[in-house]
């Protein structure tokens, strides 16, 4: 991705949208410390992390069609099919928070941060932290984690907020549903694997099968 069109992404994000697009990539450049937007995608792209789709996955993250369309030249739906076909540079669980975050207004984030003091510490966390923040701020002290949502589903649920709490337990439910697809995936792969005719030069010694290839002996019942 070129500098230049680093630029126009940059200049055109307001702070919310900026705000998401680093929390979305904490994952894909983790040693990075606090970098901005712009040099964010400018490492990302030094690195080989960033391709067009990758900044094209961003956009469309962080809902700004109009630049996909007016930047990258591509409209929705063509990045859909993208997400599709390839691996995705976000993780499900960071769109989950992003998404999660968009839902909320600004009592629903004053309340969380509220239910979080007995997580926290009183007065650790400013009330004026969006809920992206405080979600970092979780995942710091390891009480949120892509594996680890239970505390934040328990908050949301006592903010009355069960379509969001729902969000989660469809996440996890996916999430276990691919996991068991992999685990079963490799459990075949092995079930698949039958034995061999011994190679050619095998030959019959007494009551055992002698291999010179394998290098082994192995006897048997007649």
């Amino acid at each position: 991705v070129s500098a230049e069109v680093i630029h126009q992404v940059e200049e055109a994000l307001d702070t919310d949208e900026k705000e998401m697009l680093l929390f979305l990539c904490r994952d894909v450049a983790t040693d990075v410390v606090q970098p901005n937007v712009r040099e964010l995608l400018d490492i990302l792209s030094e690195r080989g992390k960033l391709s067009a789709e990758g900044l094209a996955e961003l956009l469309y993250r962080v809902r700004r069609f109009d630049l996909l369309k007016r930047i990258l030249k591509m409209d929705r739906t063509a990045v859909e099919r993208l997400l599709h076909m390839h691996p995705h540079l976000i993780s499900d669980y960071r769109v989950l928070m992003a998404e999660i975050g968009e839902d909320l207004d600004k009592s629903d984030v004053s309340s969380l941060i509220f239910l979080m003091k007995d997580y926290t510490g009183r007065g650790k966390t400013s009330k004026d932290k969006s809920f992206l923040d405080l979600v970092v701020e979780l995942e710091k002290l390891n009480l949120v984690a892509p594996d680890q949502l239970d505390l934040l589903e328990k908050c949301l649920k006592n903010i009355h907020r069960i379509d969001l709490k729902t969000k989660i337990q469809k996440y996890k439910q996916s999430a276990q549903e691919a996991g068991t697809s992999y685990k079963n995936a490799r459990q075949g792969s092995f079930t698949n694997l039958s034995l061999k005719d011994p190679p050619y030069n095998c030959r019959m010694i007494g009551h055992c099968v002698h291999c010179p290839d394998l290098k082994i002996l192995i006897s048997y019942s007649l």
